[in-house]
């Protein structure tokens, strides 16, 4: 086109371009998953408050107070630093994205698989002998998470590491289970009523539940009615806190569980659907992410007390997620 050349719109064009939305829904404009992290004094990075979440990449700051939604079951994941008071990448000797085995990319993996090395959970056996902190585990598990900001709708990654480890678990048993242990009791009440009947499946040695129609139940004239869906992680949506006790690290508490209305929970399904549907790994993180946006200035994983053992099961646990 030259420069004498001008642009002609024509009125079903310019109705287009008042109406908006010129490439919303683009493959290439999808929202893919970036990295939260909760900025510790031990931060090196510039620009940043410490206490407040953060997106790495852009460097956005989010404040002290979260509300998320869940897209994927938590992992578990590992870290073993050579110097554990330098944490760098270039330190970060090992990492495992599943708890199982060391990832391809690991700089120096001691052992093939996480359950035989000697930096991992074996050292517990020791630890309970001798109650020393030589004896602790050099390499820390924590939780990786796939989550929603509940107000932007944006999917991120979120560790969450150290003394936060432990609050996490218990939130997810007590807080999280018990919520979706109610909202299944009544997903189960209502399919009674409408003539269907929660049973156990199992296929390639998984087990799962879904609805089948009872056999027994007698239809209304013009059909029997459509059961309801069971509950999903993310029809639940709840608040992780940044907070310090005496001036200590910086914590993460998690707390305000609660069930989403309908709309909401229709909304953050389709944005599960659309993650799935870019192939993105719902149980571990990319890992172009966790080396090159992971934050490697965030309190180890290592720092999780004694008190706070956990051992990391020797296989993920399966999920099932119903649409």
């Amino acid at each position: 086109m030259s420069e004498n050349e001008a642009i002609v719109v024509s009125p079903a064009n310019s109705e287009a371009l008042q109406m908006g939305g010129i490439g919303i829904g683009a493959g290439m404009f999808k929202a893919r998953p970036s990295m939260i992290e909760l900025v510790h004094k031990s931060s090196h990075a510039e620009g940043v408050k410490y206490g407040e979440f953060r997106i790495i990449g852009s460097n956005e700051h989010l404040g002290t107070k979260i509300r998320v939604v869940l897209l994927a079951v938590p992992q578990i994941q590992k870290e073993w630093f050579r110097d554990p008071a330098v944490f760098t990448k270039e330190n970060k000797a090992c990492f495992s994205l599943d708890g199982i085995r060391p990832h391809p990319r690991a700089q120096d993996p001691p052992a093939m698989y996480c359950a035989t090395c000697d930096k991992g959970d074996k050292n517990w056996i020791t630890w309970r002998k001798t109650k020393l902190a030589k004896d602790l585990p050099p390499c820390g598990a924590y939780w990786h998470l796939l989550l929603a900001l509940r107000d932007t709708q944006t999917p991120h990654y979120l560790n969450v590491k150290g003394k936060s480890y432990l609050p996490f678990k218990q939130a997810m048993e007590q807080q999280m289970t018990g919520l979706l242990q109610k909202m299944m009791a009544n997903v189960k009440a209502l399919n009674r009523t409408l003539g269907y009947t929660l049973v156990t499946l199992e296929q390639a040695g998984v087990k799962f539940q879904e609805f089948r129609p009872t056999p027994e139940f007698v239809a209304p004239e013009g059909g029997q009615k459509p059961q309801v869906a069971m509950p999903n992680i993310f029809d639940i949506s709840f608040d992780i806190t940044s907070w310090a006790k005496d001036g200590g690290p910086f914590q993460m508490r998690f707390d305000k569980f609660a069930a989403m209305s309908p709309e909401d929970k229709a909304e953050f399904g389709q944005l599960y659907l659309d993650i799935a549907q870019q192939r993105i790994d719902l149980t571990q993180a990319n890992s172009e992410v966790e080396e090159d946006e992971a934050a490697v200035t965030e309190e180890p994983a290592s720092t999780v007390a004694p008190q706070q053992e956990i051992l990391a099961p020797s296989t993920p646990a399966p999920s099932q997620i119903t649409i």
